[in-house]
């Protein structure tokens, strides 16, 4: 009847509301407490995926698992990321435990972009340059393209060419 149908909908009505209410404090607590490594881990994210995605999140309460938003605020787990995205997100989360470490230790990394697309290279380029802001950062490669690369994005970029020689 009509009164039934009426009383379903103020019901489904409320339900909507309370979800979205729920939903957006879950959103406040995991932006207001979520791990210093992990809020860094978004920031370089963010960076390197050029504001495609804007934040990584824990998936539930007590679960090791984590998921990332994008700018829509879809939720994505990595296995639903492309493969280049993937790379981005495990190097932002490197980059979080660094920056968040306490100690500046050196950074020492071997052919860390050789899986990127030039465009993903050249943003993962840019966050080393950054983090060497803070980090001494040295980058192996037998790579030209991505040697000059990294001289390319930074003017401070020391190369040291390793004899071929035995």
């Amino acid at each position: 009847t009509r009164t039934e149908a009426n009383a379903l909908a103020e019901e489904w009505s409320t339900l909507i509301v309370a979800q979205w209410l729920l939903e957006k404090a879950r959103r406040k607590y995991e932006d207001e407490r979520q791990p210093a490594v992990i809020q860094s881990a978004s920031g370089w994210f963010t960076q390197m995926t050029d504001g495609r995605y804007t934040k990584i999140v824990p998936q539930a309460e007590g679960n090791s698992e984590f998921a990332v938003l994008d700018r829509r605020e879809r939720t994505k787990t990595p296995a639903q990321l492309s493969r280049g995205t993937q790379d981005q997100l495990y190097l932002a989360l490197r980059f979080g435990l660094i920056h968040n470490h306490g100690e500046r230790l050196p950074v020492i990394v071997d052919e860390a972009l050789v899986n990127c697309d030039p465009d993903r290279a050249e943003v993962a380029a840019s966050a080393f340059a950054e983090l060497a802001r803070t980090n001494q950062v040295l980058v192996m490669t037998c790579q030209p393209w991505m040697r000059d690369l990294f001289v390319k994005i930074s003017k401070d970029v020391d190369v040291v060419e390793l004899s071929t020689k035995a």
